[in-house]
């Protein structure tokens, strides 16, 4: 079951500020770009990024890797936004599609196939995985990233705006069950654990709150935003208070 629709992704998409890249000044960026950069093995070739838009983690790969970029995005808005972001950062690009990821059909197979913040807005996330995998090559590298809204988080947002909490499934937000993925698929894990410490623009505040614990909540993270800006709290992670899980895989040769 999908736990969003296709109209949160439009309106969200539709005010989308271009062009747009990793920010090495903002600390999850930073931080989530620094942990591919260790982690991902050598590789050349294609990469595909579901939930692509705006294109910025498909710029990087392309910068980064020399990768020629390809996304799927379920919203004609962010599909727009995608190939627009791609042509202001002049970056060559491959196909971007747009519809429902689970009704399209592989025409091909990539090198590298990754989403970041696509797979916990399902119920039943081990099928998205492997649909995901349909897209990759053998010997492929699947990335896959998910925020953490739990530990800290999740009493954090819960002030904030708790409907933010019911479009996301809370219970993959833990190694386990990206270790759970590496097993049930054959796949060869290269990383699986929590990124980008403590990050205060994770908790989302319903526009116009102010309940005293919500502006309570809102100040305390205005003094995180101003904390963060330390590059040496990057590397401090814990399963409480990081903000990102984040796990590489190395796709089998027969699966």
């Amino acid at each position: 079951m999908e736990l969003t629709e296709v109209q949160f992704w439009e309106d969200y998409w539709a005010g989308c500020k271009l062009p747009s890249e990793v920010d090495q000044d903002f600390s999850f960026e930073r931080c989530v770009a620094s942990a591919i950069k260790e982690h991902l093995p050598p590789v050349t070739g294609d990469v595909l990024e579901v939930g692509c838009a705006p294109g910025k983690w498909l710029a990087f790969m392309a910068k980064e890797f020399g990768l020629t970029p390809h996304g799927i995005e379920y919203s004609e808005a962010g599909s727009r936004a995608t190939l627009k972001n791609f042509e202001l950062l002049g970056l060559p690009s491959g196909q971007v599609q747009s519809g429902d990821f689970f009704k399209l059909q592989p025409g091909r197979q990539y090198d590298v196939v990754m989403s970041f913040g696509f797979i916990e807005h399902f119920s039943d996330v081990d099928s998205v995985v492997e649909s995901h995998l349909q897209w990759l090559k053998p010997g492929g590298v699947l990335i896959l990233g998910v925020p953490n809204f739990r530990g800290i988080y999740h009493p954090l947002q819960r002030v904030l705006d708790p409907g933010i909490l019911d479009k996301h499934n809370l219970e993959i937000m833990r190694p386990e069950y990206f270790r759970h993925l590496a097993v049930r698929y054959n796949l060869t894990p290269d990383f699986i654990g929590y990124v980008g410490s403590f990050e205060p623009s994770l908790p989302i505040a319903k526009p116009g709150s102010s309940r005293p614990a919500q502006l309570l909540v809102r100040a305390f993270l205005r003094v995180m935003r101003k904390v963060r800006n330390l590059h040496m709290l990057d590397t401090i992670n814990h399963p409480t208070f990081s903000s990102y899980l984040l796990s590489i895989y190395r796709k089998g040769p027969t699966n």
